[in-house]
Protein backbone atom coordinates (compact mmCIF):
# COMPACT_ATOMS: atom_id res chain seq x y z
CA UNK A 1 0.00 0.00 0.00
CA UNK A 2 2.87 2.36 0.77
CA UNK A 3 4.35 1.76 -2.68
CA UNK A 4 0.91 2.45 -4.15
CA UNK A 5 0.56 5.75 -2.29
CA UNK A 6 4.08 6.74 -3.37
CA UNK A 7 3.01 6.31 -6.97
CA UNK A 8 0.04 8.53 -6.32
CA UNK A 9 2.36 11.19 -5.06
CA UNK A 10 4.45 10.99 -8.19
CA UNK A 11 1.72 11.60 -10.39
CA UNK A 12 -7.21 20.72 8.95
CA UNK A 13 -8.56 23.36 12.79
CA UNK A 14 -8.27 27.10 12.84
CA UNK A 15 -7.26 28.95 15.99
CA UNK A 16 -8.97 32.26 16.58
CA UNK A 17 -7.26 35.18 18.26
CA UNK A 18 -9.09 37.21 20.86
CA UNK A 19 -6.11 39.41 21.66
CA UNK A 20 -6.15 43.11 20.92
CA UNK A 21 -5.08 43.74 17.34
CA UNK A 22 -3.40 46.99 16.38
CA UNK A 23 -3.42 47.63 12.64
CA UNK A 24 -0.19 49.37 11.74
CA UNK A 25 0.11 48.42 8.08
CA UNK A 26 1.10 51.97 7.13
CA UNK A 27 3.21 52.74 10.19
CA UNK A 28 6.86 53.50 9.50
CA UNK A 29 7.60 53.28 13.22
CA UNK A 30 7.04 49.51 13.28
CA UNK A 31 9.29 48.80 10.32
CA UNK A 32 6.67 47.63 7.85
CA UNK A 33 4.79 45.19 10.09
CA UNK A 34 1.27 44.39 8.90
CA UNK A 35 0.14 44.49 12.52
CA UNK A 36 1.12 43.23 15.96
CA UNK A 37 -0.67 41.78 18.96
CA UNK A 38 0.10 43.98 21.94
CA UNK A 39 2.39 42.44 24.53
CA UNK A 40 2.63 38.94 23.00
CA UNK A 41 5.63 36.69 22.62
CA UNK A 42 5.81 34.00 19.96
CA UNK A 43 5.76 30.23 20.06
CA UNK A 44 7.73 30.13 16.81
CA UNK A 45 9.63 32.72 14.80
CA UNK A 46 10.72 32.07 11.21
CA UNK A 47 13.56 34.24 9.92
CA UNK A 48 16.69 34.46 7.78
CA UNK A 49 15.00 33.46 4.53
CA UNK A 50 12.91 34.76 1.66
CA UNK A 51 9.29 35.12 2.76
CA UNK A 52 6.73 35.62 -0.02
CA UNK A 53 3.60 36.82 1.74
CA UNK A 54 1.21 37.00 -1.29
CA UNK A 55 0.08 40.30 0.27
CA UNK A 56 0.27 43.38 -1.97
CA UNK A 57 0.88 45.74 0.97
CA UNK A 58 3.98 43.85 2.08
CA UNK A 59 4.85 41.35 -0.65
CA UNK A 60 8.20 40.28 0.85
CA UNK A 61 9.24 39.84 4.46
CA UNK A 62 12.18 38.47 6.39
CA UNK A 63 10.55 37.38 9.64
CA UNK A 64 7.23 35.90 10.82
CA UNK A 65 6.10 35.31 14.40
CA UNK A 66 3.47 32.70 15.36
CA UNK A 67 1.44 32.25 18.55
CA UNK A 68 -1.14 29.48 19.13
CA UNK A 69 -1.14 28.56 15.46
CA UNK A 70 -1.85 32.13 14.34
CA UNK A 71 0.44 34.71 12.76
CA UNK A 72 1.05 37.58 15.21
CA UNK A 73 3.67 39.60 13.33
CA UNK A 74 5.15 39.91 9.85
CA UNK A 75 8.13 42.17 9.23
CA UNK A 76 10.84 43.12 6.80
CA UNK A 77 13.15 43.18 9.80
CA UNK A 78 13.99 40.64 12.50
CA UNK A 79 11.32 39.88 15.07
CA UNK A 80 13.57 37.66 17.18
CA UNK A 81 14.40 40.11 19.95
CA UNK A 82 10.94 41.68 20.22
CA UNK A 83 8.90 38.44 20.31
CA UNK A 84 11.20 35.87 21.91
CA UNK A 85 10.48 34.22 25.25
CA UNK A 86 12.37 31.37 26.90
CA UNK A 87 10.11 28.81 25.19
CA UNK A 88 10.12 30.42 21.72
CA UNK A 89 11.41 28.23 18.89
CA UNK A 90 13.62 30.15 16.48
CA UNK A 91 13.54 28.61 12.99
CA UNK A 92 16.46 29.60 10.78
CA UNK A 93 15.29 29.27 7.17
CA UNK A 94 18.91 29.42 5.99
CA UNK A 95 18.01 31.36 2.89
CA UNK A 96 15.15 29.07 1.82
CA UNK A 97 11.77 30.38 0.69
CA UNK A 98 8.66 30.46 2.90
CA UNK A 99 5.19 30.90 1.38
CA UNK A 100 1.62 30.45 2.61
CA UNK A 101 0.57 26.80 2.50
CA UNK A 102 -0.88 25.72 -0.83
CA UNK A 103 -4.66 25.48 -0.99
CA UNK A 104 -6.00 22.74 -3.21
CA UNK A 105 -8.62 24.28 -5.49
CA UNK A 106 -9.76 20.92 -6.87
CA UNK A 107 -8.73 17.30 -6.46
CA UNK A 108 -10.21 13.97 -5.43
CA UNK A 109 -8.83 12.81 -2.09
CA UNK A 110 -11.72 10.38 -1.60
CA UNK A 111 -11.08 8.75 -4.97
CA UNK A 112 -7.42 8.27 -4.05
CA UNK A 113 -8.52 6.44 -0.90
CA UNK A 114 -10.62 4.04 -2.97
CA UNK A 115 -7.72 2.96 -5.18
CA UNK A 116 -6.42 0.20 -2.92
CA UNK A 117 -5.25 -2.81 -4.96
CA UNK A 118 -5.64 -1.01 -8.27
CA UNK A 119 -3.10 -0.98 -11.08
CA UNK A 120 -1.64 2.33 -12.26
CA UNK A 121 -2.08 2.34 -16.06
CA UNK A 122 -0.73 5.83 -16.71
CA UNK A 123 1.60 6.69 -19.58
CA UNK A 124 4.95 8.51 -19.19
CA UNK A 125 5.96 10.60 -17.36
CA UNK A 126 3.59 9.39 -14.63
CA UNK A 127 4.05 5.66 -15.32
CA UNK A 128 5.36 3.42 -18.11
CA UNK A 129 2.31 2.25 -20.11
CA UNK A 130 2.84 2.75 -23.86
CA UNK A 131 0.41 0.28 -25.45
CA UNK A 132 -2.50 -2.04 -24.71
CA UNK A 133 -0.15 -4.95 -24.11
CA UNK A 134 1.45 -2.90 -21.30
CA UNK A 135 -2.01 -2.42 -19.79
CA UNK A 136 -2.57 -6.17 -19.74
CA UNK A 137 0.88 -6.71 -18.20
CA UNK A 138 0.21 -4.17 -15.44
CA UNK A 139 -3.12 -5.85 -14.64
CA UNK A 140 -1.46 -9.28 -14.54
CA UNK A 141 1.23 -7.94 -12.21
CA UNK A 142 -1.48 -6.55 -9.93
CA UNK A 143 -3.28 -9.90 -9.99
CA UNK A 144 -0.09 -11.71 -8.97
CA UNK A 145 1.03 -9.21 -6.36
CA UNK A 146 -2.26 -9.38 -4.47
CA UNK A 147 -2.99 -13.04 -5.24
CA UNK A 148 -6.33 -12.13 -6.82
CA UNK A 149 -8.28 -15.35 -7.28
CA UNK A 150 -10.76 -16.37 -9.98
CA UNK A 151 -14.00 -14.43 -9.62
CA UNK A 152 -12.34 -11.50 -7.82
CA UNK A 153 -12.08 -8.00 -9.29
CA UNK A 154 -9.01 -6.73 -11.14
CA UNK A 155 -9.13 -2.92 -11.35
CA UNK A 156 -6.87 -0.35 -12.98
CA UNK A 157 -6.96 3.38 -13.56
CA UNK A 158 -5.30 6.06 -15.65
CA UNK A 159 -5.07 4.68 -19.20
CA UNK A 160 -4.92 7.34 -21.91
CA UNK A 161 -5.76 6.25 -25.48
CA UNK A 162 -4.13 9.34 -26.97
CA UNK A 163 -0.78 8.20 -25.57
CA UNK A 164 -1.09 4.53 -26.53
CA UNK A 165 0.64 3.23 -29.65
CA UNK A 166 -2.72 1.90 -30.89
CA UNK A 167 -4.30 5.40 -30.60
CA UNK A 168 -7.60 3.94 -29.37
CA UNK A 169 -9.47 2.82 -26.28
CA UNK A 170 -9.02 -0.81 -25.27
CA UNK A 171 -12.09 -3.02 -25.77
CA UNK A 172 -13.41 -6.01 -23.89
CA UNK A 173 -11.68 -8.24 -26.44
CA UNK A 174 -8.27 -6.84 -25.47
CA UNK A 175 -8.89 -8.00 -21.90
CA UNK A 176 -10.85 -11.22 -22.35
CA UNK A 177 -8.07 -13.61 -23.35
CA UNK A 178 -5.82 -12.66 -20.41
CA UNK A 179 -8.66 -12.52 -17.87
CA UNK A 180 -11.37 -15.04 -18.76
CA UNK A 181 -12.25 -15.78 -15.13
CA UNK A 182 -12.15 -12.34 -13.48
CA UNK A 183 -14.20 -9.16 -13.71
CA UNK A 184 -11.87 -6.45 -15.04
CA UNK A 185 -12.56 -2.71 -14.95
CA UNK A 186 -10.10 -0.02 -16.09
CA UNK A 187 -10.76 3.71 -15.74
CA UNK A 188 -9.74 6.36 -18.27
CA UNK A 189 -7.34 9.03 -17.00
CA UNK A 190 -10.19 11.57 -16.88
CA UNK A 191 -12.42 9.36 -14.73
CA UNK A 192 -15.25 10.04 -17.19
CA UNK A 193 -15.13 6.70 -18.96
CA UNK A 194 -13.94 3.16 -18.41
CA UNK A 195 -13.60 -0.24 -20.08
CA UNK A 196 -15.01 -3.53 -18.78
CA UNK A 197 -14.24 -7.05 -20.01
CA UNK A 198 -16.86 -9.60 -21.06
CA UNK A 199 -16.86 -11.29 -17.64
CA UNK A 200 -17.86 -7.96 -16.04
CA UNK A 201 -20.53 -7.17 -18.62
CA UNK A 202 -22.04 -10.66 -18.25
CA UNK A 203 -21.87 -10.46 -14.45
CA UNK A 204 -23.80 -7.19 -14.40
CA UNK A 205 -26.09 -8.13 -17.31
CA UNK A 206 -24.97 -5.30 -19.55
CA UNK A 207 -25.76 -6.47 -23.07
CA UNK A 208 -27.28 -5.44 -26.38
CA UNK A 209 -30.64 -4.93 -24.68
CA UNK A 210 -29.31 -2.56 -21.99
CA UNK A 211 -30.39 1.01 -22.61
CA UNK A 212 -28.00 3.94 -22.29
CA UNK A 213 -28.51 5.62 -18.90
CA UNK A 214 -29.46 9.30 -18.85
CA UNK A 215 -26.27 11.32 -19.33
CA UNK A 216 -24.21 8.31 -20.42
CA UNK A 217 -23.38 6.09 -23.39
CA UNK A 218 -22.63 2.38 -23.70
CA UNK A 219 -20.38 2.26 -26.77
CA UNK A 220 -21.44 -0.52 -29.17
CA UNK A 221 -19.63 -2.55 -31.79
CA UNK A 222 -19.89 -1.37 -35.37
CA UNK A 223 -23.16 -2.43 -37.06
CA UNK A 224 -24.38 -4.02 -33.81
CA UNK A 225 -25.84 -3.22 -30.38
CA UNK A 226 -23.26 -5.44 -28.68
CA UNK A 227 -21.31 -3.45 -26.04
CA UNK A 228 -17.63 -2.98 -26.91
CA UNK A 229 -16.70 -2.62 -23.24
CA UNK A 230 -16.26 1.17 -23.33
CA UNK A 231 -18.62 3.06 -21.02
CA UNK A 232 -18.93 6.85 -21.07
CA UNK A 233 -20.02 9.28 -18.35
CA UNK A 234 -22.95 7.99 -16.21
CA UNK A 235 -22.74 4.56 -17.89
CA UNK A 236 -19.55 4.07 -15.85
CA UNK A 237 -21.71 3.83 -12.72
CA UNK A 238 -23.32 0.64 -14.07
CA UNK A 239 -20.04 -0.99 -13.02
CA UNK A 240 -18.53 1.47 -10.55
CA UNK A 241 -21.39 1.10 -8.07
CA UNK A 242 -20.71 -2.65 -7.91
CA UNK A 243 -16.96 -2.47 -7.26
CA UNK A 244 -15.59 -3.80 -3.95
CA UNK A 245 -14.70 -1.16 -1.38
CA UNK A 246 -11.78 -1.08 1.07
CA UNK A 247 -12.45 -2.19 4.62
CA UNK A 248 -12.80 0.44 7.35
CA UNK A 249 -9.31 -0.45 8.61
CA UNK A 250 -7.81 -0.13 5.12
CA UNK A 251 -9.59 3.17 4.59
CA UNK A 252 -8.25 4.73 7.81
CA UNK A 253 -4.73 3.53 7.00
CA UNK A 254 -4.85 4.92 3.49
CA UNK A 255 -6.44 8.15 4.71
CA UNK A 256 -3.48 8.73 7.00
CA UNK A 257 -1.01 8.05 4.21
CA UNK A 258 -2.81 10.05 1.55
CA UNK A 259 -2.79 13.08 3.86
CA UNK A 260 0.97 12.67 4.01
CA UNK A 261 1.08 12.68 0.21
CA UNK A 262 -0.87 15.97 0.11
CA UNK A 263 1.36 17.46 2.81
CA UNK A 264 4.48 16.41 0.88
CA UNK A 265 3.37 18.75 -1.90
CA UNK A 266 3.00 21.74 0.41
CA UNK A 267 -0.80 21.47 0.70
CA UNK A 268 -2.32 22.58 3.99
CA UNK A 269 -5.94 22.65 2.78
CA UNK A 270 -7.04 19.74 0.59
CA UNK A 271 -10.25 19.04 -1.29
CA UNK A 272 -12.35 16.01 -2.08
CA UNK A 273 -14.06 17.11 -5.25
CA UNK A 274 -17.02 14.69 -5.44
CA UNK A 275 -17.94 13.19 -2.08
CA UNK A 276 -20.68 10.60 -1.93
CA UNK A 277 -22.78 10.55 1.22
CA UNK A 278 -21.23 7.37 2.60
CA UNK A 279 -17.72 8.77 2.22
CA UNK A 280 -18.90 11.95 3.92
CA UNK A 281 -19.77 9.88 6.97
CA UNK A 282 -16.24 8.46 6.98
CA UNK A 283 -14.69 11.95 6.78
CA UNK A 284 -16.88 13.13 9.67
CA UNK A 285 -15.82 10.13 11.75
CA UNK A 286 -12.16 10.79 10.97
CA UNK A 287 -12.46 14.47 11.85
CA UNK A 288 -14.29 13.81 15.11
CA UNK A 289 -11.57 11.34 16.04
CA UNK A 290 -8.83 13.90 15.52
CA UNK A 291 -7.43 12.15 12.43
CA UNK A 292 -7.08 15.24 10.22
CA UNK A 293 -3.58 16.56 9.61
CA UNK A 294 -4.86 19.06 7.05
CA UNK A 295 -7.99 21.12 6.60
CA UNK A 296 -10.25 19.36 4.10
CA UNK A 297 -12.96 20.89 1.92
CA UNK A 298 -15.66 18.46 0.72
CA UNK A 299 -17.91 18.89 -2.32
CA UNK A 300 -21.13 16.92 -1.87
CA UNK A 301 -21.93 14.77 -4.92
CA UNK A 302 -25.03 15.82 -6.83
CA UNK A 303 -25.79 12.12 -7.25
CA UNK A 304 -26.46 11.98 -3.49
CA UNK A 305 -28.15 15.39 -3.31
CA UNK A 306 -31.30 13.91 -1.74
CA UNK A 307 -29.33 12.43 1.18
CA UNK A 308 -27.41 15.64 1.74
CA UNK A 309 -30.47 17.87 1.56
CA UNK A 310 -32.39 15.54 3.88
CA UNK A 311 -29.74 14.68 6.47
CA UNK A 312 -26.93 17.24 6.21
CA UNK A 313 -28.54 20.48 5.06
CA UNK A 314 -27.25 22.31 8.16
CA UNK A 315 -23.67 21.11 7.65
CA UNK A 316 -23.01 23.11 4.49
CA UNK A 317 -20.50 25.91 4.93
CA UNK A 318 -19.55 24.90 8.46
CA UNK A 319 -16.16 23.66 9.67
CA UNK A 320 -15.83 20.92 12.29
CA UNK A 321 -12.40 19.79 13.49
CA UNK A 322 -10.86 20.99 10.22
CA UNK A 323 -13.48 19.39 7.97
CA UNK A 324 -15.82 21.61 5.95
CA UNK A 325 -18.72 20.65 3.70
CA UNK A 326 -18.10 23.46 1.24
CA UNK A 327 -20.99 23.02 -1.19
CA UNK A 328 -22.66 20.85 -3.81
CA UNK A 329 -20.77 19.55 -6.86
CA UNK A 330 -22.59 19.05 -10.18
CA UNK A 331 -20.98 17.28 -13.15
CA UNK A 332 -22.56 18.85 -16.22
CA UNK A 333 -20.35 17.41 -18.98
CA UNK A 334 -17.33 15.22 -19.52
CA UNK A 335 -13.73 15.19 -20.67
CA UNK A 336 -12.31 17.23 -23.58
CA UNK A 337 -9.49 14.78 -24.29
CA UNK A 338 -12.03 11.94 -23.97
CA UNK A 339 -14.33 13.87 -26.33
CA UNK A 340 -17.36 13.80 -24.02
CA UNK A 341 -17.08 17.49 -23.00
CA UNK A 342 -20.02 19.46 -24.42
CA UNK A 343 -19.12 22.10 -27.05
CA UNK A 344 -21.14 24.52 -29.17
CA UNK A 345 -19.11 23.48 -32.24
CA UNK A 346 -18.13 19.92 -33.18
CA UNK A 347 -14.88 18.12 -32.53
CA UNK A 348 -12.60 17.96 -35.56
CA UNK A 349 -11.64 14.30 -35.11
CA UNK A 350 -13.63 11.08 -34.91
CA UNK A 351 -15.64 10.66 -31.70
CA UNK A 352 -16.39 7.15 -30.35
CA UNK A 353 -20.09 6.35 -30.58
CA UNK A 354 -20.90 9.39 -32.74
CA UNK A 355 -21.24 9.72 -36.51
CA UNK A 356 -22.27 13.35 -37.12
CA UNK A 357 -22.42 16.76 -35.40
CA UNK A 358 -20.22 15.38 -32.63
CA UNK A 359 -20.18 18.07 -29.95
CA UNK A 360 -20.11 15.85 -26.85
CA UNK A 361 -23.11 15.98 -24.57
CA UNK A 362 -24.50 17.39 -21.34
CA UNK A 363 -24.89 15.04 -18.39
CA UNK A 364 -27.96 16.94 -17.16
CA UNK A 365 -30.73 18.73 -19.01
CA UNK A 366 -31.68 22.28 -18.11
CA UNK A 367 -34.60 21.30 -15.88
CA UNK A 368 -32.42 18.94 -13.83
CA UNK A 369 -29.73 21.58 -13.58
CA UNK A 370 -32.24 24.25 -12.61
CA UNK A 371 -33.68 22.06 -9.86
CA UNK A 372 -30.30 21.50 -8.22
CA UNK A 373 -29.19 25.10 -8.63
CA UNK A 374 -32.44 26.51 -7.24
CA UNK A 375 -32.21 24.27 -4.19
CA UNK A 376 -28.67 25.45 -3.51
CA UNK A 377 -29.48 29.10 -4.05
CA UNK A 378 -32.48 28.86 -1.74
CA UNK A 379 -30.44 27.29 1.06
CA UNK A 380 -27.34 29.51 0.60
CA UNK A 381 -25.23 26.51 -0.46
CA UNK A 382 -22.17 27.26 -2.59
CA UNK A 383 -22.34 25.57 -6.00
CA UNK A 384 -19.41 23.90 -7.77
CA UNK A 385 -20.16 22.87 -11.36
CA UNK A 386 -17.88 20.79 -13.55
CA UNK A 387 -18.05 22.30 -17.05
CA UNK A 388 -15.27 21.78 -19.58
CA UNK A 389 -16.83 22.69 -22.92
CA UNK A 390 -18.36 26.04 -23.83
CA UNK A 391 -21.69 24.28 -24.51
CA UNK A 392 -21.86 23.10 -20.90
CA UNK A 393 -20.85 26.57 -19.70
CA UNK A 394 -23.64 28.12 -21.84
CA UNK A 395 -26.16 25.78 -20.24
CA UNK A 396 -25.01 26.72 -16.75
CA UNK A 397 -24.99 30.48 -17.43
CA UNK A 398 -28.41 30.41 -19.08
CA UNK A 399 -29.87 28.51 -16.14
CA UNK A 400 -28.28 30.88 -13.65
CA UNK A 401 -29.68 33.90 -15.52
CA UNK A 402 -33.16 32.35 -15.56
CA UNK A 403 -33.07 31.73 -11.80
CA UNK A 404 -31.61 35.17 -11.12
CA UNK A 405 -34.39 36.86 -13.10
CA UNK A 406 -37.00 35.03 -11.04
CA UNK A 407 -35.34 35.87 -7.69
CA UNK A 408 -34.46 39.60 -7.66
CA UNK A 409 -33.09 39.32 -4.11
CA UNK A 410 -30.55 36.64 -5.06
CA UNK A 411 -27.15 37.38 -3.51
CA UNK A 412 -24.44 38.86 -5.72
CA UNK A 413 -21.82 36.94 -3.71
CA UNK A 414 -22.80 33.33 -4.43
CA UNK A 415 -19.25 32.56 -5.53
CA UNK A 416 -20.34 29.91 -7.99
CA UNK A 417 -17.29 27.91 -9.00
CA UNK A 418 -17.13 26.57 -12.57
CA UNK A 419 -14.63 23.75 -12.22
CA UNK A 420 -12.17 23.45 -15.11
CA UNK A 421 -13.84 26.05 -17.39
CA UNK A 422 -11.34 24.68 -19.85
CA UNK A 423 -12.77 26.12 -23.02
CA UNK A 424 -14.68 29.15 -21.79
CA UNK A 425 -15.26 31.83 -24.45
CA UNK A 426 -14.47 35.55 -23.97
CA UNK A 427 -18.18 36.46 -23.95
CA UNK A 428 -18.75 33.90 -21.22
CA UNK A 429 -15.97 35.47 -19.16
CA UNK A 430 -17.92 38.74 -19.30
CA UNK A 431 -20.80 36.93 -17.59
CA UNK A 432 -18.45 35.35 -15.05
CA UNK A 433 -17.42 38.86 -14.09
CA UNK A 434 -21.00 40.14 -14.00
CA UNK A 435 -22.14 37.24 -11.82
CA UNK A 436 -19.00 37.10 -9.61
CA UNK A 437 -18.27 33.53 -10.69
CA UNK A 438 -14.94 31.81 -10.11
CA UNK A 439 -13.31 29.70 -12.83
CA UNK A 440 -11.23 26.93 -11.29
CA UNK A 441 -8.82 26.37 -14.16
CA UNK A 442 -6.67 23.35 -15.01
CA UNK A 443 -3.55 24.60 -16.78
CA UNK A 444 -1.85 21.17 -16.53
CA UNK A 445 -3.91 20.29 -19.62
CA UNK A 446 -1.58 22.50 -21.66
CA UNK A 447 1.25 20.06 -21.01
CA UNK A 448 -0.54 16.72 -20.74
CA UNK A 449 -3.10 17.14 -23.56
CA UNK A 450 -2.35 20.46 -25.29
CA UNK A 451 -1.19 18.78 -28.50
CA UNK A 452 -4.28 16.54 -28.45
CA UNK A 453 -6.58 19.55 -28.01
CA UNK A 454 -5.06 21.18 -31.10
CA UNK A 455 -5.94 18.07 -33.10
CA UNK A 456 -9.44 17.69 -31.65
CA UNK A 457 -10.48 21.35 -31.49
CA UNK A 458 -8.16 23.39 -33.69
CA UNK A 459 -5.49 25.88 -32.70
CA UNK A 460 -7.85 28.79 -31.91
CA UNK A 461 -9.97 26.94 -29.36
CA UNK A 462 -6.99 25.04 -27.96
CA UNK A 463 -4.94 28.21 -27.41
CA UNK A 464 -7.64 29.70 -25.17
CA UNK A 465 -7.46 26.68 -22.86
CA UNK A 466 -7.62 27.83 -19.22
CA UNK A 467 -7.22 31.52 -20.13
CA UNK A 468 -5.74 32.58 -16.82
CA UNK A 469 -4.09 35.83 -17.95
CA UNK A 470 -7.19 37.20 -19.68
CA UNK A 471 -9.30 36.26 -16.67
CA UNK A 472 -7.07 37.87 -14.06
CA UNK A 473 -6.64 41.01 -16.19
CA UNK A 474 -10.45 41.31 -16.23
CA UNK A 475 -10.44 41.41 -12.43
CA UNK A 476 -11.99 37.95 -12.08
CA UNK A 477 -10.70 35.76 -9.25
CA UNK A 478 -9.42 32.51 -10.79
CA UNK A 479 -7.83 29.44 -9.26
CA UNK A 480 -5.76 26.60 -10.66
CA UNK A 481 -5.62 22.92 -9.77
CA UNK A 482 -4.29 19.43 -10.52
CA UNK A 483 -7.59 17.50 -10.52
CA UNK A 484 -5.59 14.73 -8.85
CA UNK A 485 -5.84 11.82 -9.78
CA UNK A 486 -6.17 13.09 -13.37
CA UNK A 487 -2.72 14.70 -13.16
CA UNK A 488 -0.09 14.42 -10.40
CA UNK A 489 -0.68 16.34 -7.19
CA UNK A 490 2.49 18.42 -7.67
CA UNK A 491 1.58 22.08 -7.03
CA UNK A 492 4.83 23.42 -8.47
CA UNK A 493 4.08 21.56 -11.70
CA UNK A 494 0.78 23.45 -11.79
CA UNK A 495 2.59 26.75 -11.33
CA UNK A 496 5.02 25.71 -14.09
CA UNK A 497 2.23 24.96 -16.57
CA UNK A 498 0.53 28.29 -15.81
CA UNK A 499 3.78 30.19 -16.34
CA UNK A 500 5.05 28.29 -19.40
CA UNK A 501 2.04 26.59 -21.08
CA UNK A 502 4.44 24.18 -22.79
CA UNK A 503 2.99 21.06 -24.42
CA UNK A 504 4.55 17.60 -24.48
CA UNK A 505 5.95 18.39 -27.92
CA UNK A 506 7.63 21.55 -26.62
CA UNK A 507 5.25 24.08 -28.20
CA UNK A 508 3.82 27.02 -26.27
CA UNK A 509 0.02 26.81 -26.32
CA UNK A 510 -1.59 30.23 -26.01
CA UNK A 511 1.47 32.35 -25.13
CA UNK A 512 -0.70 35.37 -24.32
CA UNK A 513 -2.29 33.40 -21.44
CA UNK A 514 0.98 32.79 -19.57
CA UNK A 515 1.13 34.11 -16.01
CA UNK A 516 3.98 35.59 -14.02
CA UNK A 517 5.20 33.26 -11.24
CA UNK A 518 3.59 35.49 -8.60
CA UNK A 519 0.24 35.44 -10.40
CA UNK A 520 0.48 31.66 -10.68
CA UNK A 521 1.24 31.32 -6.97
CA UNK A 522 -1.80 33.43 -6.10
CA UNK A 523 -4.05 30.99 -7.94
CA UNK A 524 -3.07 28.22 -5.50
CA UNK A 525 -3.00 30.38 -2.36
CA UNK A 526 -5.08 33.51 -1.78
CA UNK A 527 -7.40 32.96 -4.76
CA UNK A 528 -8.08 29.40 -3.67
CA UNK A 529 -8.78 30.67 -0.16
CA UNK A 530 -11.33 33.08 -1.68
CA UNK A 531 -12.92 30.23 -3.63
CA UNK A 532 -13.39 28.34 -0.36
CA UNK A 533 -14.63 31.50 1.41
CA UNK A 534 -11.63 31.33 3.72
CA UNK A 535 -9.66 34.37 2.55
CA UNK A 536 -9.83 35.97 6.01
CA UNK A 537 -8.09 32.94 7.57
CA UNK A 538 -5.81 31.51 4.88
CA UNK A 539 -4.00 32.07 1.62
CA UNK A 540 -1.40 34.68 2.59
CA UNK A 541 1.07 35.48 5.32
CA UNK A 542 -0.70 38.17 7.27
CA UNK A 543 -1.33 38.89 10.92
CA UNK A 544 -4.44 37.16 12.20
CA UNK A 545 -4.34 34.34 9.65
CA UNK A 546 -3.45 30.73 10.33
CA UNK A 547 0.25 29.88 10.37
CA UNK A 548 -0.04 27.55 7.37
CA UNK A 549 3.26 27.60 5.47
CA UNK A 550 5.35 25.75 2.92
CA UNK A 551 9.16 25.95 2.73
CA UNK A 552 10.76 25.53 -0.72
CA UNK A 553 14.39 24.93 -1.64
CA UNK A 554 14.29 27.68 -4.28
CA UNK A 555 12.41 30.91 -4.88
CA UNK A 556 9.85 30.46 -7.69
CA UNK A 557 9.96 34.19 -8.38
CA UNK A 558 13.65 34.19 -9.25
CA UNK A 559 14.49 30.81 -10.82
CA UNK A 560 14.26 30.37 -14.56
CA UNK A 561 10.60 29.81 -15.52
CA UNK A 562 11.35 26.35 -16.90
CA UNK A 563 12.97 25.35 -13.59
CA UNK A 564 9.88 25.97 -11.45
CA UNK A 565 8.68 22.38 -11.74
CA UNK A 566 12.00 21.18 -10.27
CA UNK A 567 11.57 23.14 -7.03
CA UNK A 568 11.31 20.86 -3.97
CA UNK A 569 9.01 21.16 -0.97
CA UNK A 570 11.24 20.95 2.11
CA UNK A 571 8.63 21.44 4.84
CA UNK A 572 4.88 21.85 5.21
CA UNK A 573 3.64 23.59 8.35
CA UNK A 574 0.04 23.52 9.59
CA UNK A 575 -0.77 26.16 12.21
CA UNK A 576 2.86 26.42 13.23
CA UNK A 577 3.45 22.66 13.44
CA UNK A 578 5.59 20.76 10.90
CA UNK A 579 3.49 18.03 9.27
CA UNK A 580 5.95 17.14 6.51
CA UNK A 581 9.72 17.38 6.29
CA UNK A 582 11.82 16.11 3.41
CA UNK A 583 14.50 13.70 4.55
Amino acid sequence: MRVFVYLLGFFLVGCSASKELINTSTSEELNGDHAVYKGQTADVIFHNGTIITIEDELPMASSVAVKDGTIIAVSQQSLVEQYTAESTQIVDLKGKTLLPGFIDAHSHMGLAMSLVRQANLSSPPVNTVKNISDIVDKLKAQQNEYNIKDGEWIIGWGYDPDLLEEQRHPTKFDLDEAFPNNPVFIAHISGHMAVANSYTLDLLEIDEHTKDPAGGVIIRMLDSNEPSGLLQETAVYLVYNNLPRPSVEETFELFDEIQDVYASHGITTAQDGLTNYKTYQFFKQAAAGGKLKLDIELLASFLDAKDYFTHAIDDFGKSHHGLRLAGLKIVSDGSPQGKTAFFSDPYLTKVPGCTHDCKGFANLDQEQLKGLMSRCYGADIQLFTHANGDGAIDLFLQTHQEIKDSIPSLSDDLRNVIIHSQFVRPDQLDLYKEFNMIPAYFSNHAFFWGDIHVQNLGIERASFLSPLKTTLDMGIVATNHTDFMVTPLDQLMTVWTAVNRTTRSGKVLGPDERLTPLEALKTITINSAYQHQQEDRKGSIKVGKLADFVVLDKNPLTVEPDDIRNIKVLQTIKEGVVIFERE
